[in-house]
């Protein structure tokens, strides 16, 4: 390799050197053409820059100057019709129009008729008395306008001025005011040609100038001798479309010294920047000397360096990191590459060490994992750098994907991690990081994962929670269900209601049923309580088949039950549901041990809601209140709660 790299190292040297000796000239001729070009281009730039930057600020001074001019126009709308008195008095709106330093100061009645004002002979003109008057025509139509015309001759004397118009506040008049341009004309004088070129400076043996080419005259030139001289003049053919649509190199004479010249257009004018050949060769035979001596000197400087660099640290760091790889490749994983004198030999050495460990590491951790295959737990790792994943053999079985499928999965690291995401869309409501694996065979499983990144590491640990979480769902279905009649118990009734306070929307129009049984205590003496608990299941049995699709029934204790019905649009298709369920309850009879039957009947008080607000306790206390009304006078039915009602 390090003679290959010698022999063209050689052979490109040589040639370079035979090709600047014969090109040498050549290129100096062209690199000064391009210096030129390059140069003349930003001295059009500049040129091109300083016009902008004028029209800029000439811009900008109009847009102030309009602004100003709006505000003062307003102040004396404001002031006249304060005191209207002024309209009729010249000499005070003559000191106005001085006061807001304004030159002229004219009303408008709302037909567009000039009748009064700073300067009467002008009284009587309209809007469309001229070309200058009619620009304010639109505000007639349309008395929110305010408009500023540019600087026009005026109708009366073709003075140049500018004219500025408002409504007044109450529409009954427009106010205009006339301003002289002496500002902006003297920023207009700034931007022209002949005064940029004479403030330019440039070098001996170099010209810039401009051609109008509305006239075909030389408008601006740093050589004053140009000034005002035709284009054809100088050898500019105007009638050249290549030299009116790009950038362009030609040739001029200039006093009688040829000159090579670069020209581009900008809007209306074609700017050029000459050069005289005697300046523009002037540093080739010294450039060419030089170059051809720094050639042949670099060239054997840097064959020297490159071949002992090639030596000392490619090569060489080559060959070190080629036998440390057969190192490790051999099983050595406690070797480390330590190759530092370059920063890409460096990062090869870290990149190969890392991989190294995370080998390690991976190994520690399956050993560590295949030792607990008593219990029912996997763990999966991959790096993002890998496309493989590493898992224990139970994996499969707690989550429940099939063998072939766990083989596809565990090739693709992608697909393996967006497996994970799927199952863990199902959460489990009853413990953190606990998800729901549906079987085929309709068995529910409950898994627990817990993942751990670092860097671009990713470990998991899968652990099958199928019995706990069957265990904590059975504690919570017995401590919220009522044993005896399947209704919610107090605690749930309390969680289930104040969760659904706090989400107005889902709640709705609701309403609350507080009731209790009529005749418990009767059959309880008469029939023993185990009769009595039957009655209790029937009554519970009538509120969970109440027909509302929004509801939940629980029993507070002893013989009280609480209905909640949420979600409806309206009172009265509550009332119809419980219509249904006053029917049903009327329908419904107990039979008792004797063979007698006996009526069931249920008394309770209700609300609506958001008709009645306040916490779930209050709720429930107006509707208790509301059932004993009812227990005092005639039992057996339901009563609404009014907020008029004084118990």
């Amino acid at each position: 390799m390090k003679k290959a790299i010698k022999f063209r190292l050689y052979l490109v040297i040589a040639l370079s050197m035979v090709v600047t000796a014969v090109l040498s000239y050549h290129f100096q001729i062209k690199s000064a053409k391009e210096a030129m070009y390059s140069n003349a281009i930003l001295r059009i730039n500049q040129v091109r820059e300083i016009l902008e930057n004028n029209d800029q600020e000439i811009e900008k001074l109009m847009e102030n100057l309009e602004e100003d001019y709006f505000i003062r126009a307003k102040a004396v709308a404001y002031i006249v019709q304060r005191r209207p008195e002024v309209i009729e008095d010249l000499e005070e709106l003559r000191k106005i129009a001085s006061l807001m330093q304004v030159d002229e100061l004219h009303l408008f009645n709302p037909e567009g008729v000039l009748f009064s004002g700073s300067e009467p002979k002008y009284y009587n003109y309209t809007f469309e008395s001229g070309e200058q008057m009619s620009y304010f025509l639109p505000m007639l139509k349309d008395r929110t306008l305010q408009l500023c015309q540019e600087v026009t001759p005026n109708t009366a004397e073709n003075k140049l001025m500018q004219y500025i118009a408002v409504w007044s506040e109450d529409k009954q008049r427009i106010i205009q005011i006339g301003m002289e341009p002496t500002r902006l004309l003297e920023a207009m004088e700034k931007n022209e040609l002949s005064h940029i070129f004479n403030i330019m400076t440039i070098e001996s043996g170099n010209t810039i100038f401009a051609v109008d080419l509305q006239t075909g005259t030389i408008a601006g030139a740093t050589n004053r001798v140009l000034q005002g001289k035709r284009a054809e003049e100088i050898g500019l053919d105007l009638s050249d479309q290549e030299l009116l649509q790009g950038i362009k190199s030609t040739e001029i004479t200039v006093e009688r010294e040829k000159n090579l010249c670069v020209t581009k257009m900008s809007d209306s004018i074609l700017i050029g920047v000459a050069s005289t050949y005697g300046r523009l060769y002037q540093n080739v035979p010294s450039n060419m000397g030089l170059i051809i001596f720094s050639l042949c000197f670099l060239s054997l400087v840097v064959i020297f360096l490159i071949l002992n660099m090639i030596d000392r640290i490619i090569i060489r760091g080559i060959d070190k990191i080629i036998e440390s790889t057969q190192k490790i490749a051999a099983g050595d994983l406690d070797y480390r590459v330590e190759i530092v004198h370059t920063p890409e030999f460096k990062e090869l050495s870290r990149n190969l060490n890392h991989m190294v460990e995370s080998l390690l590491e991976t190994t520690g951790t399956l050993s560590l994992v295949f030792e607990n295959v008593d219990i029912s737990v996997a763990v999966y790792e991959y790096n993002l750098d890998m496309k493989r994943v590493l898992a224990t053999s139970k994996i499969g079985e707690i989550l429940l994907i099939p063998d072939e499928e766990l083989c596809e999965l565990l090739e693709d690291r992608i697909r393996f991690a967006e497996k994970i995401k799927e199952i863990r869309s199902v959460l489990c409501q009853v413990e953190r990081d606990v998800y729901r694996i549906n079987g085929e065979d309709g068995t529910v499983h409950y898994v627990k994962i817990k993942s751990y990144q670092e860097n671009r590491k990713m470990l998991g640990i899968v652990v099958d929670v199928t019995e706990d979480i069957v265990e904590k769902q059975q504690i919570v279905r017995e401590r919220d269900v009522d044993l005896l009649t399947a209704l919610f118990t107090r605690r749930a009734f309390f969680e289930k209601i104040n969760a659904l306070l706090s989400k107005p929307e889902e709640m709705k129009t609701a309403m609350l049923l507080m009731a209790d049984m009529d005749n418990l205590k009767y059959v309880n003496d008469h029939f023993g309580h185990e009769c009595g608990d039957d009655l209790l299941k029937t009554a519970a049995g009538l509120l969970l088949n109440c027909k509302a699709p929004h509801k939940f029934a629980a029993r507070l204790g002893g013989d009280e039950f609480v209905l909640v019905i949420y979600g409806a649009d309206s009172q009265e298709e509550i009332e119809e549901y419980l219509d249904s369920l006053r029917e049903q309850i009327q329908k419904t009879s107990f039979s008792t041990p004797d063979g007698s039957s006996i009526e069931l009947g249920l008394s309770g008080g209700y609300l609506f809601y958001p008709e009645c607000t306040g916490t779930s306790e209050e709720l429930l206390k107006l509707a208790d209140e509301t059932m004993y009304q009812v227990k005092k006078g005639t039992k057996a039915r339901f009563a609404r709660y009014r907020k008029e009602q004084v118990f």
